[in-house]
């Protein structure tokens, strides 16, 4: 999930319609761009983890928490707000009109090269974890084209930021055509797919209900936080090959009858899934109410899919949408900037937030240090962070 509050078109009768936009609101009321904890900075030059997202998304908040308890020093952007007026040391804002102040020194023959100064502050990123998708555009930057060069500079900076640090999440974000051909040459079932421009193409493939989802992401940004997206959805095979050419590739593939379907979260090895029962492919949009969610032990067979997918594709983070049929495990797609917070919710839990926090810590601790030797792990992590391993 992108985000709570979402605009869904209704037929007359005041049910959502499948195959029409829905609004996805990502606009954040907080007026800082970046949360530092501990908000004080008693080492300049010390590392730090860094984590990139929009604050309205709420996965980055509670991992920023549970790194803190966890003792894990962290500045968390919101690149939304980055050309804000930066935040003081208090929390409140320092009245200044400008951007976010930042500066990286690239000096290969100076002790400083690799350091980054935001805020006023200077720090050496350990983990840089970029969480998309990047805004369109930033309001108020001046000229024709200074909302969108503003953006899209933020967005390469924040991208090339894992070039200061030792460890950089989640990993390369391969397309799903890619994805598909992938799990297929591992060995891995996946659904028959065609792209096509035409939907009389689909008459190839089998069965009488079929998928149809977007080529790339589902959701793009039509204003400064309005997010718009084309969901998946099931169609009647006669129904789809009378349909007349939307204007562009979509992906359209059997719809695989199936047992059980699964959200598993890949972290640096490290494995949680959810078992997820929906009406329809959409549910999670435009009837969360409608989604049964549980967290479930991996079966032994998807665990292996899972890590074998995500050493082939250089994941450190993924979430991997599968599905069980008669024993079999059918990869469905895996997004490198999957949502988790929903998920937890739904089935009461922190898991994902606490296996995530654990996962980040150790990446912080094993990067080149200057301070004292890092405190024992393992355990430790999980009683220090309490109520989110529960």
């Amino acid at each position: 999930m992108l985000g709570p509050d979402a605009v869904f078109p209704h037929s007359a009768s005041g049910r959502p319609r499948g195959g029409h936009p829905v609004t996805l609101d990502l606009r954040s009321s907080s007026p800082h761009a970046v949360r530092w904890l501990p908000p004080d900075d008693p080492v300049p030059g010390a590392p730090r983890v860094v984590l990139a997202d929009r604050a309205a998304r709420g996965e980055f908040a509670a991992l920023q928490a549970a790194l803190h308890r966890l003792g894990v020093p962290t500045v968390r952007l919101d690149a939304a707000h980055a050309a804000a007026p930066p935040a003081g040391r208090d929390g409140g804002p320092r009245g200044r009109h400008d951007s976010l102040g930042l500066t990286i020194t690239l000096d290969g023959g100076s002790p400083d090269s690799g350091l980054l100064t935001m805020d006023g502050r200077r720090f050496r990123p350990s983990v840089v974890w970029a969480r998309g998708p990047m805004p369109r555009e930033i309001p108020g930057a001046p000229g024709p084209a200074g909302p969108l060069i503003s953006a899209d500079s933020w967005a390469a900076l924040v991208g090339q930021l894992a070039v200061l640090a030792p460890a950089a999440l989640p990993g390369p974000r391969a397309g799903r055509l890619a994805q598909l051909a992938g799990a297929a040459a591992a060995g891995v079932r996946t659904p028959r797919t065609i792209v096509t421009t035409d939907p009389a193409a689909a008459a190839a493939l089998p069965g009488d209900r079929l998928v149809v989802k977007v080529l790339d992401e589902h959701f793009v940004e039509t204003a400064p936080g309005r997010l718009v997206g084309l969901l998946p959805e099931i169609v009647d095979r006669d129904a789809l090959v009378r349909r007349p050419p939307p204007g562009f590739p979509m992906i359209v593939q059997e719809y695989v009858e199936h047992d059980l379907e699964l959200r598993v979260y890949y972290l640096a090895g490290d494995l949680r899934a959810f078992a997820v029962a929906k009406p329809a492919p959409d549910a999670l949009w435009r009837d969360p109410a409608g989604v049964s969610v549980r967290a479930t032990p991996v079966p032994p067979r998807a665990a292996a899919a899972v890590r074998r997918l995500a050493r082939d594709w250089g994941l450190a983070f993924g979430a991997f949408d599968l599905l069980l049929a008669a024993g079999d495990v059918v990869f469905l797609e895996v997004n490198a900037d999957g949502d988790w917070r929903w998920f937890e919710a739904r089935a009461g839990t922190r898991a994902v937030t606490a296996a995530a926090a654990s996962m980040v810590r150790a990446l912080h601790l094993n990067a080149p240090r200057a301070a004292a030797p890092p405190p024992i792990g393992g355990v430790l992590d999980f009683l220090l962070l309490g109520t989110e391993a529960m």
